[in-house]
């Protein structure tokens, strides 16, 4: 492993098939990276604390919780996850259950519609989004319980501080799983401008990244860097379907070339057509 980024995965599911297809993901990956990935399923019942029984109405919640998410995953083919129940809110459950377990990637699905809580995970993702100081990685509903394999990551970077998590994120996440990476950066020359300028530009952008991604050359990581000249969510996704990747990683905030990878990430949760990974601008100290 390298800088713990696959150390252990957690997902969140709630017996919707787009929360069984995240935790297939997350499978896929946590076998490739040799994790260990464990899944929470969130009740959000509140026992009247006056009721009688309400300690057995309570722990009849949690097994029942448990089990249903337990058969979604083994009735999709899916074994290996170890099951842990906990009461909601559905967003800051996960938030704390990511926090004591340690977890090193949080992955979610867009939306859940099961048949344990409807988590509808579409919101709880967006939700994440702005509050985990964790990595998190959202599985669009397209998605299918048997992924295709990982060939490649499409990492988005600018020349902000987060930019530097993100690559330090990636780089790991590679070099665990052994793929490639084409690293997307961002800039905008405009229109009549005088000849050659687009080319010092495109120049001085790759010169830029080059300096920052010595750790991929360290870590006998493959790359190659693309300078694109639109929106950075149009430039992010386009190069994902050229280069055939199966991630796109971003960070949650920027500024510079990128203008506002915070802005990015927010429209590619709901747009990307693949695994989105996000990266925290502000990290817990706790996490690993």
């Amino acid at each position: 492993m390298h800088d713990h980024s696959t150390n252990m995965i957690l997902v969140g599911i709630d017996g919707s098939r787009n929360a069984t297809v995240a935790a297939a993901w997350a499978l896929a990956i946590g076998r490739l990276a040799d994790s260990p990935v464990k899944a929470v399923a969130v009740w959000t019942g509140h026992p009247e604390p006056h009721v009688s029984g309400v300690d057995d109405l309570t722990s009849e919640i949690h097994s029942k919780t448990v089990d249903a998410a337990t058969r979604s995953l083994l009735d999709a083919g899916l074994d290996g996850i170890e099951v842990t129940g906990v009461r909601g809110p559905v967003a800051e459950a996960l938030l704390d259950a990511s926090d004591a377990l340690g977890a090193s990637i949080l992955v979610v699905g867009t939306r859940g519609l099961g048949p344990l809580s409807g988590l509808l995970l579409g919101s709880v993702s967006r939700r994440l989004l702005f509050a985990t100081h964790r990595p998190l990685v959202v599985v669009p509903c397209r998605s299918t319980v048997e992924p295709p394999p990982l060939s490649r990551v499409v990492v988005g970077v600018d020349c902000s501080v987060v930019a530097e998590r993100v690559l330090s994120w990636s780089v790991a996440f590679c070099a665990d799983l052994g793929v490639p990476a084409t690293i997307v950066r961002c800039a905008d020359p405009g229109c009549e401008r005088p000849p050659g300028y687009v080319a010092s530009v495109d120049d001085r952008v790759i010169a830029e990244t080059e300096e920052a991604v010595g750790p991929f050359r360290e870590l006998g990581v493959e790359y190659s860097v693309v300078v694109a000249h639109c929106d950075p969510r149009v430039a992010l996704l386009e190069t994902a379907e050229h280069d055939e990747a199966g991630l796109v990683v971003v960070g949650r905030l920027g500024e510079g070339q990128f203008r506002g990878l915070g802005g990015t990430a927010s429209y590619l949760v709901r747009h990307s057509p693949l695994p989105l990974a996000v990266i925290p601008d502000s990290p817990d100290e706790a996490a690993p």
